[in-house]
């Protein structure tokens, strides 16, 4: 395994070849063996080969050492020079000697290298038995999805680690030689859930691989799992997901134990389930504790790396509420990291606490997003998560601010209505924000059980619109044979707990007819959940003029875009207790915890007034879980 220090790249633990565990564990200083992977901390050495006796015999009693008064270390594993050049998947390292301790007792393994463990590490007198703080944690098991079998998702994808409390933000997604990479939030399982798929609809479960370890860095230490961050790709091509530690014992440099600096850890494979340990990039202090969740790096159109981070606009004033609401600080360096990285300190890149519900943003910014489109990147977009799911649609060149105008109403807004947030984008380029190409949402729904929500392709409309639809790969579901095109409006036929639905309507929007389609309904459809359009139920939205209400299931909304309201188009995926739904490729929402009945199935239209609709639908095979 490989791992990082702010010196470089080192590998502790080269496996040549497993050896069963033995009885007793083996105390050291042992030469030939390792105890290979958990480092914490990573220290270059450079012995004079006039103490090169016995293997280096007397460094590494000094590693031994260093272990033995750390009050963190478990086990060490010293490595001569010239014993431990790695060669990997994504090319050669020249890793040289190093000292490597260890928060906790991994396999041995045959290498030639010195090892051992601590007295901490065991308990007794027979070295047969770890002790507490040294037995790696075994986390309790995950939750399958509560309920009946009948209300379990079965297109969105739901791994077990989602269905334990905690945020399930999506913390870092990514397109990668034709692979689709999402990994969300599971801080009971103590890391981020992989998730991979190459067409956006199937997702292979890939574990958790970017998680908890013991940290140290210049005064800091912390055993946390990993915040919300982003994965990236650098300038050797390779992978890494960022983040800052979502807690720590003590900060960097004497400061509080929030002041965490931002680091990396970077892809070893091309699977992406081994990553080096951390690559720190910048230290960071804030007057309070925040998260300080980042938007993925991005080289600008000058060659430079970008890096913005979520803050508040309050860190001179240190008041909250924060009038002047959240923040993205920037950063700027020659590179992503390595002996070019010189990040810098730029300044607030844009700050805002306006939203289009009447609430102000009065704190940070929570899980941002950063992207561009389709005129080289100038074009841009910012999404986080505080006061609802919230993107702005701007202009920024080159490290400067980024500014929206505010007198076009669809410059901002809610990218969801409903339980669908913390959500990121992904596409045919890691640079989402320069680069040309696909921007692909995904998010978080339904709190806890939590899922994935279903992929939406985004684009941008007449006035910086922002526009959604669910990506067409969803139409690989689609049941032979279950087409059904449905013109009466009085018509009820059978479904099935899980349909794509694609429906439009006439209406008059000054009137107060209520319409739409029901779906998971009885015989009679006098029960079941309605995708509906509510003229009898007014929404005040930016301009202050009262627009009809668009509604899923539940959840409601504004019928977008403002002024155009005579017809009206909705496509909604049904899955089960879930259902999303997207009107008139704008006014979105996920609405979990949909009330359903094995036999309720049927489907029909509905009007209190004069609205005329038609709809067409498919059943849809499962996808994941």
């Amino acid at each position: 395994v490989v791992y990082q220090s702010k010196m470089g790249r080192f590998v502790c633990g080269l496996i040549l070849t497993l050896v069963a565990s033995a009885a007793s564990y083996d105390m050291g200083p042992t030469f030939g063996m390792d105890y290979a992977g958990m480092d914490y901390n990573v220290t270059k050495w450079n012995t004079p080969a006039s103490k090169s006796a016995n293997n280096y015999e007397a460094s590494a009693m000094l590693c031994k050492s260093y272990c033995d008064n750390d009050p963190h270390c478990c086990s060490w594993t010293y490595c001569p020079p010239g014993t431990g050049d790695y060669i990997g998947e994504f090319g050669p390292d020249d890793l040289g000697e190093r000292c490597c301790l260890k928060n906790g007792v991994p396999h041995e393994n045959v290498a030639k290298h010195w090892t051992g463990l601590a007295r901490r590490a065991v308990t007794g007198n027979d070295n047969k038995t770890l002790s507490q703080q040294c037995a790696e944690p075994q986390p309790l098991p995950d939750p399958p999805y509560p309920g009946p079998e009948y209300t379990h998702p079965r297109i969105h994808n739901s791994p077990n680690c989602l269905h334990k409390n905690g945020w399930h933000d999506v913390a870092g997604a990514l397109t990668y030689k034709g692979t689709h990479h999402v990994f969300q939030g599971c801080p009971g399982s103590s890391g981020w859930h992989h998730a991979a798929s190459t067409d956006l609809v199937h997702w292979e479960d890939r574990g958790i691989h970017v998680k908890q370890i013991q940290e140290s860095f210049n005064g800091m230490t912390s055993n946390s799992p990993p915040c919300s961050g982003f994965v990236t790709v650098d300038d050797n091509g390779t992978p890494c997901a960022g983040f800052r530690q979502c807690g720590s014992e003590t900060g960097v440099h004497g400061g509080h134990n929030w002041d965490v600096p931002l680091e990396l850890r970077c892809a070893l494979n091309s699977n992406l389930t081994n990553w080096t340990g951390p690559i720190w990039l910048y230290d960071l202090f804030f007057y309070r504790a925040l998260p300080y969740d980042p938007v993925r790096p991005w080289i600008d159109t000058d060659g430079k790396w970008y890096s913005a981070l979520s803050t508040d606009g309050c860190n001179d004033t240190k008041k909250l509420p924060c009038a002047s609401g959240g923040r993205l600080d920037l950063w700027v360096s020659d590179a992503l990291h390595g002996p070019k990285a010189n990040w810098k300190y730029v300044g607030p890149m844009f700050t805002s606490n306006q939203t289009k519900k009447g609430s102000t943003i009065s704190r940070e910014f929570v899980t941002s997003g950063y992207f561009g489109f389709g005129d080289g990147g100038t074009t841009r977009v910012v999404t986080q998560n505080n006061a609802g799911p919230t993107f702005w649609v701007g202009k920024q060149e080159n490290g400067g601010p980024f500014t929206v105008d505010y007198g076009a109403l669809d410059s901002f807004g809610y990218y969801d209505f409903g339980s669908l947030t913390m959500a990121r984008t992904l596409g045919a380029d890691p640079n989402q924000v320069t680069v040309d190409g696909r921007r692909v949402l995904v998010g978080w729904i339904g709190g806890t059980p939590a899922s994935q929500s279903l992929a939406r392709d985004l684009s941008l409309g007449a006035g910086n619109m922002l526009l959604q639809q669910f990506v067409p790969e969803f139409a690989i579901l689609r049941i032979a044979n279950t087409e059904q095109e449905v013109k009466n409006m009085s018509a009820i036929i059978p479904g099935s707990l899980r349909m794509e639905i694609m429906a439009s309507f006439t209406f008059n929007p000054n009137s107060t007819d209520h319409f739409g389609v029901t779906v998971l309904g009885d015989q009679n459809l006098s029960m079941g959940a309605e995708i509906a359009v509510h003229c009898d139920e007014k929404y005040k939205f930016a301009d202050n003029i009262p627009h009809c209400t668009a509604f899923c299931a539940g959840s409601k909304g504004p019928l977008l875009p403002l002024g155009s309201e005579t017809e009206m188009t909705v496509h909604a995926i049904v899955d089960h207790s879930i259902i999303e739904c997207i009107f008139n490729n704008r006014t979105a929402m996920a609405t979990t915890n949909v009330a359903v009945s094995p036999n309720n199935t049927f489907v029909g239209m509905f009007s209190t007034g004069a609205a005329k609709g038609q709809f067409t639908s498919f059943n849809m095979n499962t996808a994941n879980n």
